[in-house]
Order: C-alpha cells, then sequence, then structure tokens
C-alpha cells in the first residue's frame, strides 16, 4: 500500500551542516599551520638552512669586521642583512613544498583563501622567529655590542618579522610556480621588505646605543607590518 512517501527517503544520508567558510576560516588556518609545524618539525629543512646561513654569516661578519664591530650603525645594518637573507631562505618553503608535493590544488578547494594566508604566514612567522632567537642574541655576543634598549630591539624584530611574514606569504603564493623561484623572492622580496628594514635598522641601531630615539622608526615598522598584514590579506585571494 501506498504510504505517500518515497521509497528511498530512509535510506538518504540527512545533509551535512558544515560551518560556512567565513567562520572557520581561522580553525582552518590554524589547521594549515599546524600541519607545516609538523613538516617542518621532521625536515627541519627552511629552518636549519636558513639558521645554518645565519652563523655562517655571522662567523664571516665577525672575522672581517675588526675593530667596527663596535659601531652600532654599521652592527645594525650587518644584523638586519644577514636576516633578510635568512628569511629569503625561509620563507621560499612555504607554498614550493606544497606545488613539489602536489597539494596546492587541495588547499585550494578545500580552504578559504584568507585561511591560507593567515596560516602560511603564521608558519613563516614562526620560522624566522626561530631564526631570530638563535641569531639575535649570538650576533650581540659575537659582535661585542652593549644592549642599551632591549625593548626597542625586541619590538623591532618581532614587527619586521610579521612583515616580512606577510609579504613574503604574499610573494611566496605569486611565485610559487616560477623557475628559479628561489632567486626571484629575493629580487622581488628586497624592495617591498626595504622601508621594514630601514626602519628596523635605525631602530635597533638605538638599541645598541647610537643617539637616536627608537621610538619614531618603531611607529613606522608597527604601522608597516599592519599595512602588510592587512595588504596581504586583501590581495591574497587574487594570487592565490
Amino acid at each position: 500500500m501506498a504510504t505517500g512517501k518515497s521509497s528511498w527517503a530512509p535510506t538518504q544520508r540527512p545533509p551535512q551542516i558544515e560551518p560556512t567558510a567565513r567562520s572557520a576560516w581561522w580553525r582552518q588556518a590554524l589547521a594549515i599551520t599546524a600541519k607545516d609545524l609538523r613538516q617542518e618539525w621532521r625536515t627541519r629543512h627552511a629552518s636549519a638552512t636558513a639558521i645554518a646561513f645565519a652563523l655562517i654569516a655571522l662567523t664571516a661578519v665577525s672575522l672581517s669586521v675588526g675593530s667596527l664591530r663596535t659601531a652600532p650603525d654599521l652592527a645594525a645594518g650587518v644584523l638586519w642583512v644577514v636576516l633578510f637573507f635568512a628569511a629569503v631562505i625561509a620563507l621560499g618553503r612555504a607554498f614550493t613544498k606544497e606545488e613539489d608535493a602536489h597539494t596546492a590544488d587541495v588547499l585550494r578547494l578545500n580552504a578559504d583563501p584568507i585561511a591560507v594566508f593567515a596560516g602560511k604566514c603564521l608558519f613563516n612567522f614562526a620560522l624566522l622567529t626561530a631564526v631570530s632567537l638563535v641569531t639575535v642574541p649570538l650576533f650581540a655576543v659575537v659582535m661585542e655590542l652593549p644592549l642599551t634598549v632591549p625593548s626597542a630591539l625586541a619590538i623591532a624584530v618581532i614587527a619586521a618579522s610579521v612583515a616580512m611574514a606577510a609579504l613574503g606569504t604574499l610573494l611566496g603564493a605569486i611565485l610559487a610556480k616560477a623557475q628559479s623561484r628561489g632567486a626571484l623572492l629575493g629580487v622581488a622580496a628586497f624592495p617591498v621588505f626595504f622601508p621594514a628594514l630601514a626602519a628596523a635598522l635605525q631602530a635597533t641601531a638605538a638599541a645598541f646605543g647610537a643617539a637616536p630615539d627608537p621610538r619614531e622608526p618603531l611607529q613606522f615598522l608597527c604601522a608597516y607590518a599592519g599595512a602588510a598584514v592587512l595588504g596581504g590579506a586583501l590581495l591574497f585571494e587574487a594570487v592565490w
């Protein structure tokens, strides 16, 4: 006898109610960051390479500058040159490993672009923090520099790392499929990193005892870092 109900209705699975991409993007971002950190912990490819470069560069610098090592301006410039190239080495891995493993399309299909940007940016910031934690204290010891304003140095390193992580994430996504992407990243990164590096250099020189007040370059650096994060988040969907 007909019951008025479809014979296949009881076998249908209830629709899955999933959170919208906009409401769950931060969960996706944390998942991407955790995945990348686990992979990096297993291989230590980007962190080990960047830290090794920084140590070699510091050793070479300490042997070459001689009595000039205590000049705050020179020391600050050397530190940020080393950190810039170490950052370029570290930042290049965030998207190239996805392309090499053929998982980039999986991310595009399953994650919101803002989540991918945030997750990769957090991962890059973690890498730069690890490199800085090794490089900066060792640099201060090797160069025999008195640290007169440690808070200025800490803020400069953190804010510059945020700016480089955000801009490096955006550039990494653009260049992920390019040939010679490592060299291209260094060339493309310098113009957009330069304002942050210049402000960080001034603040670091003040932290090492130079005359200028670090507040003005630090204010600019923090504003630039915020603009880098916002601009990267807005532009990422167009390049991903």
